[in-house]
This record gives structure tokens, sequence and C-alpha cells, in this order.
């Protein structure tokens, strides 16, 4: 290669150089002055995110008689199945987690806002679990997305014995 296609080599490439420095944004680089509004380049502030209110639904006024002296145990664990078993269907699957996450869902704590139980009822203990007549928190246990065994540790308020009564949707 002769010395002069080396020297225009150069000459050609310091030209490209100088003319894409000359097109590039003026303003890129240089710091705004205090007090400068900002630029127009920045996304748009993310709203605040609305809590919808809940809707209680008809199910909730059946589930007001929960722990009542006049159903039986195994009534009471009919109609929490009957409540999981009508979340399930509203929501695609059964609430899961422990006791107090399966509580607040049910509450209407849940993407739909939708309330399967009543607010402000004896039995839901201050720790925010279902309970049953006896004091004692439910157990519960997701078997499949559309079942769950729920587990009552019956009058002696000791979980897993003879006395438990379990029911499952």
């Amino acid at each position: 290669m002769s010395k002069a296609k080396v020297i225009g080599g150069f000459v050609l490439a310091a030209l490209a150089g100088i003319v894409i420095w000359k097109w590039r944004d003026p303003m890129s680089g240089v710091a705004p002055l205090a007090g400068e509004p900002p630029s127009l380049n920045t996304a748009p502030p993310v709203p605040a995110r609305v809590e919808l209110p809940v809707t209680l639904l008809p199910i909730a006024a059946d589930m007001a008689r929960l722990n009542s002296p006049e159903t039986l145990p195994q009534d009471d664990l009919s109609s929490l199945s009957l409540v999981l078993a009508t979340y399930g269907k509203n929501s695609g699957g059964n609430p899961t987690g422990e006791n107090e996450e399966i509580t607040a869902a049910l509450l209407g704590n849940n993407p739909k806002r939708l309330a399967y139980l009543p607010a402000n009822v004896p039995f839901v203990n201050a720790s925010g679990q279902l309970i049953d007549r006896w004091g004692t928190p439910y157990f519960f246990h997701s078997m499949t997305a559309g079942r769950t065994d729920i587990r009552s540790a019956g009058p002696d308020r000791q979980m897993w014995t003879e006395d438990d009564i379990e029911s499952s949707n």
C-alpha cells in the first residue's frame, strides 16, 4: 500500500470524526443550570395506587352464623368449605397461605376486593386468624388449587388429637 493511500485514509477518518462530532447534540453532556426545569425526556410520574373499596358478597351474611350455639361444629367447617369453594370459583383457586393470609383474602384483601366474610366478627381473633368455637385458630392445608383441608382442634383445644374435627372442600 502506498504512503499516499495511508495518509488519505487518515485524512478521511479525521474528516468523518469531525462531521460526526459537529452533528451530535450540542447539549449532551452539559449539566443543567440550577433552577433549570428538568429535561423533557424524563418519565412521567407513577400515579399513587388507589385502593378500591371492598365489596361484601351475599355469602358473608350467611357466614355471620359461624361458631353460633345454634349450629354444630361440623356445620362451621361446612360453611368454611363453602366459602373457600366460592372464593375458588371467583378467583381461579382457593386462597393459600397461613391462617391469617387466608382470613385476610376472605375479608377482601384479594385482587378482586371481594369480601366473603363480614368484618369485625368474633370468629376472627386479634391476630387476624379464623378461630373455631373454642377459640383455637383453624388449621388450613391446601391440597390443590381447588381443595383445602380444614381442621378444628376441637373441645380440648389441642391440635392433632382424637377430638379434632376435619373437613375439606
